[in-house]
């Protein structure tokens, strides 16, 4: 349909429409664009979800290379030591193990106690667990004054998940084991000499003062321990596997 109107100061005619067919091809053309700026959001959004996914595998592909970086240091560092010779690793809890000191008095869970196992030990103890030399010819103790021996023994289970913690001595200033403390025995040479006693009379593992190895942050226990011819290492808050790593192999020496 349409309106034709004469101008009032023209004899010019002119033609307003209001046709169907035109307002139909208008709504088509419309519809059209909006058509292609949803094909655009949606190549967009797709684009952006490839990206988003793109980044997450590569995270993933960068975590597990480190992982299993890490994991490679702690089994040659494992290796390091059966070639040196040791046979039991003794390690201290507060500020060696744990990053923090909990006096020997924690109140918190042991779960709250994870964050604070240094990735260090983390990684080296799970190759010591995971290596076919463990409760054979290489042992694993925790020599410490705290007396909360039940929480270091859930602390252990809980972080590396494998019935095998069980076979770590742990050795704790626990009332029983201080009513019997020798005090002639300094550091940490009482729970030592206890544990090397165990693992003779109930493994049959017979281990020389030169096959210790006692890792711990005081300086006291460091000496003492150097004193009574075992192999030391201070530990302090910079320690790395590659530290540890370049100790076994550059400064410990043979037993």
């Amino acid at each position: 349909m349409s309106r034709i109107t004469k101008g009032t100061s023209s004899n010019k005619i002119t033609t307003t429409s209001s046709s169907p067919i035109t307002n139909k091809r208008s709504q088509s053309s419309s519809s059209l664009i909006s058509l292609m700026r949803l094909k655009n959001h949606n190549r967009h959004s797709n684009v952006s979800l490839i990206d988003k996914n793109t980044s997450l595998l590569s995270q993933r592909i960068n975590t597990s290379k480190y992982l299993a970086e890490q994991r490679a240091k702690a089994r040659d560092i494992v290796l390091g030591l059966q070639r040196k010779n040791i046979k039991l690793i003794a390690i201290d809890f507060d500020n060696t193990f744990l990053s923090i000191h909990t006096n020997g008095y924690y109140q918190g869970t042991v779960d709250s106690l994870l964050g604070y196992i240094r990735s260090t030990f983390h990684y080296f103890i799970h190759e010591i667990l995971d290596s076919s030399a463990f409760n054979q010819t290489l042992h694993v103790c925790i020599v410490s004054f705290s007396s909360q021996e039940q929480l270091i023994r859930k602390l252990l289970q809980l972080a590396f998940k494998t019935s095998k913690t069980d076979r770590i001595i742990i050795r704790c200033n626990t009332p029983e084991f201080v009513a019997h403390m020798d005090e002639d025995f300094l550091g940490k040479e009482y729970h030592l000499s206890s544990v090397v006693t165990e693992l003779a009379t109930r493994r049959n593992k017979t281990i020389k003062p030169n096959e210790i190895l006692l890792l711990d942050d005081d300086v006291q226990n460091i000496l003492i321990a150097e004193e009574f011819g075992h192999k030391v290492l201070e530990i302090r808050d910079e320690i790395n596997l590659d530290i540890l790593k370049d100790f076994v192999y550059n400064n410990l020496p043979d037993s």
